[in-house]
């Protein structure tokens, strides 16, 4: 049965993210890009491979990641003028079961301080927040 064009996107975007993310599981902050890798996106406004324990491994256009309870991570972007009521970000899950979820909040969350500029990823299984590897992409 051929896949339907929505499928197909879903599709090749997460082998994209996949590849993208292809890499170790290492770091200590919760604070980021300083001592991260950058990331070659030249079509993105914003990139990043996020460790499990709220690190970041490699990112384009993130000035932070912060993890403030259990499978909750605020993105915080570098260029202050984007509006996460305005961005269509992608995140997909690293190296996990199928059980896990991943979730982005397209409006600014308390948890994050509210701000335009930062947006909440949840990850977990059904009804658990868990901590989860993930990559994210701001086209």
């Amino acid at each position: 049965m051929p896949m339907s064009k929505k499928t197909r996107a879903a599709v090749w975007t997460s082998v994209g993210l996949g590849l993208l993310a292809g890499g170790t599981w290492a770091g200590t902050a919760v604070a980021a890009p300083p001592g991260s890798a950058k990331v070659t996106a030249p079509y993105a406004q914003a990139a990043a491979v996020v460790n499990a324990n709220g690190s970041v491994n490699r990112s384009k256009g993130i000035e932070a990641v912060t993890k403030p309870a259990a499978g909750h991570y605020c993105v915080e972007l570098e260029d202050k003028d984007l509006d996460v009521r305005k961005l269509v970000p992608t995140a997909t899950l690293q190296y996990i079961s199928f059980e896990y979820d991943i979730r982005i909040s397209m409006w600014p969350h308390p948890s994050c301080g509210t701000r335009t500029d930062t947006f909440l990823v949840i990850t977990g299984k059904p009804g658990v927040y868990e901590d989860a590897s993930f990559s994210i992409v701001v086209p």
